[in-house]
């Protein structure tokens, strides 16, 4: 199942976490940021799992920006998971168990990593994550076996033409 056409971008969790917590929702210098994010949501190329949903709802903070923006968007930016997308996040965490968290698997609570990764390969998807590219049993590494692009934050600003412009 395809949702959008052109760009199409995979959201992790602490991207999501990084864009509040530095470039926070109602600041007037991050509003390009945040105005994009909803034209791309609008136009179904930009989403996340169901899974990273529920781990920013287990999230027990004091800062609870992301929990309220997460609430609002949850029927047109947290894609539930199909067979396909269940599937093939099964086979990740088979062939990368160290990809996978150790406390979340003794809980029973699934991990969100393979689902982005499986969500992403369904839709021919780009994964914004802050997971570094040189580590192994990453998002990135781990991503690039099956042929998904993964991009941080800054590279997403750069391909999405976003820049702080001072006004004159």
């Amino acid at each position: 199942m395809k949702f959008a056409f052109g760009d199409t971008y995979v959201v992790d969790n602490n991207a999501l976490i990084t864009l509040m917590a530095h470039h926070p929702l109602g600041k007037p210098a991050y509003q390009a940021i945040w105005d994009e994010i909803e034209s791309l949501i609008k136009r179904k190329n930009i989403f996340s799992t169901m899974v990273v949903y529920e781990e920013i709802m287990r999230y027990l903070g004091k800062d609870d920006r992301l929990k309220k923006w997460a609430v609002s968007h949850k029927k047109s930016f947290f894609i539930p998971t199909n067979q396909e997308v269940f599937k093939l996040a099964q086979d990740v965490a088979k062939k990368f168990p160290d990809l996978v968290d150790k406390k979340k698997l003794q809980t029973g609570e699934p991990d969100a990593d393979p689902f982005l990764i499986a969500l992403a390969k369904s839709e021919g998807a780009t994964i914004i994550t802050q997971e570094r590219k040189d580590l192994p049993n990453r998002i990135p590494m781990v991503a690039s076996h099956y042929g998904v692009t993964s991009i941080d934050l800054y590279e997403f600003f750069v391909e999405r033409k976003l820049k702080f412009v001072k006004e004159q």
